[in-house]
């Protein structure tokens, strides 16, 4: 921005008088700094809760952007104000009875309403766009003179930006109008009447106290101390031509988001995970180096023999192990009493076992995460599995009281009640204990205490779980339990293997959010490898938009274990899963579900269905790693309260509409997400589809600290954003397609390089590829942000890379591409700056 300052500067004094410097200036550049001899700085000031002033981009360079106003104009009422504005204060602008203003300004073409107001200078005037012309008000509000300066065009506010200047002379006011691209032209002239035009008060910008809101964009704003004749206007303007769009916009490839720093452990963009489930399959790794694997995951067993050979074929070994450790040691009965391993204990002292795996053998009976014979089992595993040669940990079934808390009601073993009296009392007065029922916090047990209060065996509990006092501290509890677990995991896993760091995943996804199921892990693990649903209708493109997303804002690594139901579906989402930065699981050796009546076989997929996938990303890791996602367009929610699955069913509307955007997360229930100021600045555009209220206090601080900035526009969730993005020019892609093509773009900023993905949700009759279409064009928008073309290339599964010819137009670059079945690459590069 330095050098169109300074070029608008220089022209601008070249063309003025000697003495005519402006007393204010702004321009933006700098924030609210004063550029103007009066020097200072204005401040924003707001007038209804979430209509803020922020800053913007514009043809000018950077701008006021007023368009968070509820209304354009519009009433009397001081009960009723809206918007907002900058207001600014010096004395030497009280006394002016003579001067001349200058201002571009743009109407937001999606508001309409009578009487705004461009600026106003409290008891002495103000400015109302008018059609064709400008009206000025002069002197105090109860003598107020009104003065029309207005030409014979009486055409309404265009879609563009407009010059306007207003004169006010001793005898006479004059006023100017004109246009990018436009000639300056005289609009009106009036004789003044004896009228004051000066009186202490503030200069506000874009509003009359509120109540008359400019719903639109202001820039180059000055005040002159006296009277410019129209040689020294056209100056001004012409100034002003001179260095409009002359500095280039902030290219997409600059629009990545900020990287997280969350995690010690992230796996690579193109990382094909292989999990072959137990070690005793001996064909595993002539299969795993047919599909490129670089990670086999989630395996049981703990010979080193076995993890040496897959090392050696240059993978990564996870060892596996469980919620349930250790239950082939446990009594084969039901009964808590007497079993040495540490089982979970529901009210009536039976053990837990999943609805899932009723007919495993032996009996599967759940872990206490707080029970010392659990814990010693589940660390002398782990340690046998570092001691092994493993590279990385996983563990199923690993939320345990967390989980099971909600659904097992347990668990209620000595520890559990124990640690439940300490935790109680750490956190609550004895007022708040003797509110929930507790006289006495020193000899309390909880399970007596809900058997003398009406709760006296499981079956009751579980039915009246939900409406007991003290459940919500008891889920908190076990929540915290589950967490202070892993905890001491990674502290025992850093003293076994303190030159080595040993990544820790889980079995979860993101698909919905939830602080006690996977959320209370996204701080104290370090990636999630997680089982897609098993009904079909689930398995859509939202759901895997929505997990990449969310892991993504996680700041985490999130590799999908499918369950196919088709072929077709289950390539859709390995793209889907790739094309926004995560992993997918290659489909062999999977668990396919489990009930009451036994285990479904096993999925084992070939390489005649997905060799040509995993081919492809092995043969094009170059445009997987290092590119990250880029979006003009942030999404803050609570993570803790998404409203799912209306959170998921929002993403996927952007997604379908090919709007890029950032999922920005907070969370603070269970595990902790903090709000990132970094990644609200990261976007022009950021939608609040969670109330700033339902954030903790500490993400509520950086929110508000964004937002009074006005670094960045916030808009509400029930916002027309498509028209928005439009008015803005935010939009980047186009897809000219059937629905269900969906364009995801990542960027490599230092390379000046894009990466879109183009992925096919519509699948073929039988199932097994996407429906193959001829004719989809994919067109990049507003083609400053892309810059000039070097190269523009399509790849995609099985076919040699097709270089496009960019068909070139004033708003959009046009690719047409080759016909593709689910999955291809647009790699384009810009040419050197």
């Amino acid at each position: 921005m330095l050098i169109r300052n300074t070029l608008g500067l220089v022209l601008l004094v070249a063309g003025l008088a000697r003495g005519a410097e402006p007393l204010v200036w702004f321009d933006f550049e700098n924030g609210l700094t004063n550029r103007g001899t009066l020097g200072g700085a204005g401040q924003f000031v707001t007038y209804a809760p979430g209509e803020e002033p922020s800053l913007d981009a514009g043809p000018l360079g950077r701008c006021l952007d007023l368009t968070a106003a509820s209304r354009h104009g519009g009433t009397l009422s001081d009960e009723d104000k809206a918007g907002g504005g900058v207001r600014f204060q010096h004395a030497d602008l009280d006394a002016l009875q003579t001067f001349t203003l200058t201002i571009w300004h743009r109407q937001n073409p999606l508001a309409q309403g009578p009487n705004p107001r461009l600026l106003t200078k409290d008891n002495a005037w103000d400015v109302l766009p008018q059609a064709g012309g400008v009206s000025l008000g002069l002197g105090p509000a109860s003598q107020k003179i009104s003065y029309a300066l207005t030409g014979k065009h009486r055409e309404g506010p265009a879609d563009g930006w407009q010059f306007t200047a207003v004169v006010a002379e001793g005898g006479k006011l004059r006023a100017y109008i004109g246009g990018l691209g436009l000639p300056l032209l005289p609009c009106g002239e009036q004789s003044r009447q004896a009228s004051a035009a000066a009186g202490a008060g503030d200069l506000v910008l874009g509003t009359l106290g509120g109540i008359r809101p400019f719903n639109g964009w202001l820039d180059q704003v000055r005040i002159f101390a006296e009277p410019l004749d129209e040689p020294a206007l056209r100056a001004v303007y012409e100034a002003d031509l001179a260095t409009a769009n002359t500095t280039p916009p902030t290219p997409f490839y600059a629009r990545a988001r900020p990287p997280a720093e969350t995690h010690r452990f992230q796996l690579k963009r193109s990382d094909t995970p292989f999990s072959v489930r137990w070690q005793k399959r001996t064909e595993a790794p002539a299969v795993m180096q047919s599909f490129h694997a670089t990670q086999c995951l989630w395996v049981y067993g703990a010979d080193p023999a076995v993890i040496q050979r897959i090392r050696d074929l240059g993978m990564g070994y996870q060892g596996t192990l469980n919620g349930l450790q250790g239950t082939e040691q446990s009594t084969p009965g039901p009964a808590a009493q007497g079993d040495p391993t540490g089982r979970h204990e529901n009210l009536d002292g039976q053990k837990n076992m999943p609805s899932w795996m009723v007919t495993f053998k032996p009996p599967h009976y759940t872990g206490c995460c707080n029970h010392p014979a659990f814990r010693e089992l589940f660390f002398q595993a782990a340690k046998q599995l570092v001691d092994s040669g493993v590279d990385l940990l996983h563990v199923d079934d690993w939320a345990m009281n967390a989980s099971w808390v909600m659904h097992g009601g347990v668990c209620f073993c000595e520890p559990c009640r124990a640690g439940f009296r300490a935790w109680l009392q750490q956190r609550l007065t004895p007022a708040e204990l003797a509110e929930l029922g507790i006289s006495d916090i020193s000899s309390f047990d909880y399970r007596e205490h809900l058997r003398r209060n009406g709760v006296p065996d499981a079956a009751t509990y579980r039915a009246k779980f939900r409406e007991l006092p003290l459940t919500p501290q008891f889920i908190d509890f076990q929540v915290a339990s589950m967490r202070e677990f892993f905890r001491e995991f990674r502290r025992r896993l850093d003293a076994w293997s303190p030159d080595r760091y040993i990544p820790v995943s889980a079995n979860t996804l993101l698909t919905r959010l939830d602080p006690h199921q996977n959320l209370c892990g996204v701080d104290v693990l370090d990636f999630f490898v997680g089982e897609s649903s098993q009904d079909a209708a689930r398995q859509t493109a939202a759901e895997y938009v929505f997990a990449a997303k969310a892991a993504e804002a996680c700041g985490l690594s999130q590799v999908v274990s499918p369950i196919p139901r088709s072929t077709a579906r289950t390539r859709a989402a390995l793209a889907t899963t790739y094309a926004l930065g995560q992993t997918h699981l290659v489909p062999w050796d999977l668990y396919m579900g489990s009930d009451a009546t036994g285990i479904q076989p096993r999925y084992f997929g070939t390489r005649e269905q997905y060799g040509d996938l995993y081919d492809f990303i092995h043969d094009h890791a170059g445009l997987l790693d290092g590119y990250e996602s880029a979006a003009e367009i942030g999404v803050l929610a609570n993570a803790d309260e998404p409203g799912s699955p209306s959170l998921a069913q929002f993403c996927q509307q952007l997604a379908a509409q090919q709007l890029p955007f950032h999922l920005v997360l907070g969370a603070s229930r269970g595990g902790r997400v903090p709000v990132r100021a970094a990644d609200l600045e990261a976007v022009r555009l950021v939608v609040e589809f969670s109330p700033l209220a339902s954030f903790c206090d500490e993400d509520q601080h950086v929110i508000q600290q964004v937002r009074e900035s006005g670094a960045t526009r916030f808009v509400r969730a029930d916002a027309d954003l498509a028209a928005m993005c439009r008015v803005r020019g935010l939009a980047r892609l186009r897809v000219e397609g059937p629905e269900g093509i969906y364009a995801f773009p990542r960027v490599h900023g230092e390379r000046r390089s894009a990466a879109i993905h183009l992925v096919n949700w519509n699948f073929g009759r039988d199932g097994e590829r996407g429906e193959l279409y001829r004719n989809v064009t994919l067109s990049l928008l507003a083609p400053p942000h892309w810059g000039p073309l070097a190269a523009a290339v399509f790849h995609q599964p099985g076919q040699p890379a097709a270089p496009l010819e960019p068909e070139v137009h004033d708003d959009c670059i046009r690719l047409t591409l080759p016909p593709f079945d689910t999955w291809g690459i647009v790699e384009i590069q810009a040419a050197s700056p």
